[in-house]
């Protein structure tokens, strides 16, 4: 009897706690009632007097002007700007620094960080802390754009952030101490990386050890090494963003369990440039992305078990350069348009596989054979040709790529298959492209200061060709 009653209890108990928290889920939650709300004036040690002052839950509106910054921000509250509202460093250090959770920076310009990168000077440091949310930031002359330890949840979202990283003749960028990344995340944990633009760093987004990061919407642009690099990363998502003109484009290294959908890969050119760069990454699943005008479209080392369909790898150098370490791929239903050479191996025999047992790749290199017009090739067909598998081995033979005797080579090893360098080919080549989910990326970045100047250098060769030809008629006609 007393079990029975103890047990009815505590099941009234469970249902009463039960029925409140829904109550508390449901029922939005009230502000605090002695919150307030503070405008603080461009005077010298205003905001950050206000910030130290601030109760939970306060909004601090920054009035149109200068600010000095350097402000410690440790509790919930929100820092609104005002149009115009600029808070500059003192060049030392990051502008802002944020200890505490639910924190909200928004409509600022924020610009002069510090220049030591082992203190990691940034526009914005968040150090630990939950739930913070940068909206609507513009960060000019910052070593770090939005740099962040141990953080949770952290969002960051429509913020344009430049950083000091000069382009050297249009594709070198200097790479010097005074150079950071424009979204510096370290052990964080669910972060959200949203509309924004990011140009003139080192690294545009750089993730280590950051745990369920989706990045959407992005344009990164004109970085110094790679658009996004990540390391020791788990479960993140790549999805519309936009990666170019980088010195390379996006270097996921020792993550696994990625998905990178809907994303441009384009104009990522250079002697040691990629379109995308995987480097012991597994499991990951890449669809409907573009990589077009790439140096290498993919490079592969040391991952394996990746999925990649509904691609389209077009006008790039390499489409893919795939390494005896990977096993296990697969790529299907992938549109190959137009690549000096789809696909480079170092060795003979792997298990990676060009179609899904059903279903292949389209290239524009293979004259296929349909008799029974099912919309795959009745010939199987090998991506990898002889002049590729040498030129991996030995890259100037490139130089030779479109000479006579590459193609005498091409027409040979179709006609006799032990020519072929690899055992690796699609079974069930497509006939006609594959069709495809458009990715939606962000714009288009603005052009480069440099094209300006080949302009002024294309005229330039134009005058001298015209002077020449003046002075070949001129002498003609003398005599």
């Amino acid at each position: 009897m007393i079990r029975s009653r103890n047990r009815i209890a505590a099941v009234r108990v469970a249902a009463f706690l039960g029925l409140s928290l829904a109550l508390s889920l449901a029922l939005p939650a009230p502000s605090p009632s002695w919150a307030a709300t503070v405008r603080v004036p461009p005077r010298a040690g205003a905001l950050a007097d206000a910030c130290a002052a601030a109760a939970s839950g306060d909004t601090l509106i920054v009035a149109a002007g200068v600010h000095a910054g350097g402000a410690v921000i440790a509790r919930p509250l929100t820092l609104r700007g005002e149009p115009g509202a600029i808070v500059e460093g003192t060049g030392s250090g990051s502008v802002l620094f944020l200890t505490g959770s639910l924190i909200r920076i928004e409509n600022l310009a924020i610009r002069r960080s510090g220049n030591q990168p082992l203190t990691i000077d940034a526009g914005i440091f968040v150090k630990g802390g939950s739930r913070v949310r940068v909206s609507d930031v513009r960060m000019t002359d910052v070593l770090y754009g939005v740099a962040a330890e141990r953080a949770e949840s952290l969002i960051v979202e429509r913020c344009e952030l430049r950083g000091r990283a000069s382009a050297r003749g249009g594709v070198e960028f200097s790479m010097d101490a005074s150079n950071g990344n424009g979204i510096h995340l370290w052990y964080c944990h669910d972060a959200a990386i949203r509309d924004s633009r990011i140009t003139n760093f080192v690294d545009g987004v750089y993730l280590a050890f950051a745990f369920g990061t989706e990045i959407r919407g992005n344009l990164l642009w004109e970085n110094g090494r790679y658009g996004l690099h990540t390391m020791y990363c788990q479960n993140n998502r790549l999805v519309e963003n936009r990666f170019t003109r980088n010195i390379a484009g996006c270097a996921i290294m020792f993550s696994n369990h990625l998905v990178v959908e809907r994303n441009d890969f384009v104009h990522n050119r250079g002697s040691r440039t990629y379109g995308l760069l995987l480097k012991d990454c597994s499991d990951g699943r890449f669809t409907h992305n573009r990589l077009v005008d790439n140096t290498v479209a993919i490079f592969m080392d040391g991952s394996n078990r990746n999925r990649l369909s509904e691609n389209l790898v077009q006008d790039n150098g390499w489409g893919i350069i795939l390494f005896s370490s990977c096993a296990g791929n697969e790529f299907a239903g992938n549109n190959f348009w137009n690549n000096d050479y789809p696909v480079a191996l170092d060795m003979r025999y792997s298990d990676n596989r060009f179609d899904d047992g059903a279903r292949g790749n389209y290239w524009s290199e293979n004259a296929p054979y349909d008799l029974d017009a099912n919309g795959v090739s009745d010939v199987a067909f090998s991506p990898v040709s002889a002049f590729a598998f040498l030129s991996k081995q030995y890259p100037d033979l490139a130089i030779l790529s479109r000479s006579p005797a590459a193609v005498a080579l091409s027409v040979a090893e179709r006609t006799i298959p032990a020519l072929r360098p690899s055992e690796i080919v699609d079974r069930y080549p497509l006939v006609s492209p594959a069709s495809m989910v458009p990715p939606a990326p962000a714009a288009e970045p603005p052009v480069r200061s440099a094209n300006g100047t080949r302009a002024m250098a294309g005229a330039g060769f134009l005058l001298v060709a015209a002077t020449g030809l003046a002075g070949l008629f001129v002498r003609g006609w003398r005599r």
